[in-house]
């Protein structure tokens, strides 16, 4: 069996017949939880392996070549922990292995359902540890979300290296999200997608920034979308009306997509600027170069991507960071990130798409200093 470097060979079982990888809630999570699935499949490329999600998280595991089969875990109500169906279904599947990098006491009851022998999840105070057969100790360094989650392969004796996720999406859905963004934005410039929401005010850059950005994107020769995820098409609309006031021309604004529609228009722009949140991973697992505006969660953590791949990280260093507020007063952390940085941040994004100019820099810009 070939093990990619850093994987270790020496294992005390044999290879696992079925494995199931959960990662319940959250989509950016899922994406981040995809290297699991390749480090799986590269050390037991006989495996079956399973991915059980949320119907929203599910998405990012479908099509993936490392990935046999997606089940989608729907909202139930107590006692039960999944739909009666899908309980039966986890239970036929016969898993050897069960890796939940959710933890919670569903997942964890889940875990124990499904009657694996190894059942690999976080260490938690309370019962819930016990239906784990083998428990991950909490980690104290300020290790990425992705080597974070490779660390529940140590008890089946890999050591996978580091690698970037990615969503795989079909032919069909490339050229369909391709065509959405040629009718709104056709194509003759680099395009630019601005994705300005988040559910947490904590997390957002000031609207007025996002609407500047887009006026100053013609400077450097492109153009500007402003994209909405659910109930976020209000705002989208008011950064692209205040990007076209005082005669300017506003943006168009794409919104009411399902999310792998989304993601197909993503992988179609030549660059994305975006806040903590899912888009800030569906863009790099796209191969999209994206500029991340952080404000008060850890960058070390929530931005693991590579400036050589044209990522752009736009963080301030600031005595209060990170705080993991969901609403503040001060906002400093935001409000320090100006509209020159992240334009000059999405030139260097731009350089290294496929409309790359020859004359635009290609430097990272890293964390700013306070």
């Amino acid at each position: 069996m070939a093990f990619r470097a850093g994987m270790s060979a020496n294992r005390p079982f044999q290879a696992p017949r079925r494995i199931l990888l959960t990662r319940l809630r959250r989509i950016g999570d899922a994406i981040l939880a995809l290297p699991v699935a390749d480090a799986l499949r590269e050390a037991f490329p006989e495996s079956v392996i399973d991915f059980l999600a949320e119907a929203g998280p599910a998405q990012a595991a479908e099509g993936h070549p490392a990935i046999d089969r997606v089940l989608v875990l729907r909202r139930t109500f107590p006692p039960l922990p999944a739909p009666l169906g899908l309980l039966a279904s986890l239970r036929a599947r016969q898993y050897d292995c069960v890796i939940d990098l959710y933890g919670n006491p569903r997942t964890a009851l889940l875990a124990a359902w499904t009657g694996a022998a190894i059942r690999i999840g976080p260490m938690r105070s309370g019962p819930r540890g016990y239906l784990y057969s083998h428990r991950l100790p909490p980690v104290r360094e300020p290790l990425s979300a992705v080597a974070h989650h490779l660390k529940a392969l140590e008890p089946l004796g890999i050591q996978a290296g580091l690698s970037s996720p990615r969503i795989h999406l079909t032919e069909q859905e490339r050229i369909e999200g391709r065509a959405r963004l040629d009718r709104a934005l056709p194509p003759g410039v680099p395009r630019v997608g601005v994705h300005p929401g988040n559910r947490w005010p904590a997390k957002r850059w000031p609207e007025e920034r996002f609407s500047a950005l887009i006026r100053g994107l013609p400077q450097i020769g492109a153009a500007g979308i402003v994209l909405a995820g659910p109930g976020e098409e209000p705002l989208a609309v008011r950064v692209a009306e205040l990007a076209g006031a005082g005669g300017g021309v506003r943006p168009p604004v794409l919104g009411g997509l399902t999310l792998r529609a989304y993601w197909g228009v993503l992988a179609a722009l030549d660059a994305l600027v975006t806040v903590d949140g899912s888009p800030l991973h569906a863009g790099p697992a796209l191969q999209v170069p994206t500029v991340g505006i952080l404000g008060p969660t850890v960058p070390e953590i929530w931005f693991p991507y590579s400036a050589r791949d044209g990522h752009q990280l736009l963080c301030r260093e600031i005595w209060c960071r990170p705080c993991h507020r969901h609403e503040c007063a001060r906002m400093d952390c935001l409000d320090w990130i100006t509209v020159e940085d992240a334009l000059r941040a999405t030139r260097v994004a731009i350089a290294h798409s496929g409309n790359a100019r020859g004359d635009a820099p290609r430097r990272a810009l890293g964390t700013l200093p306070a």
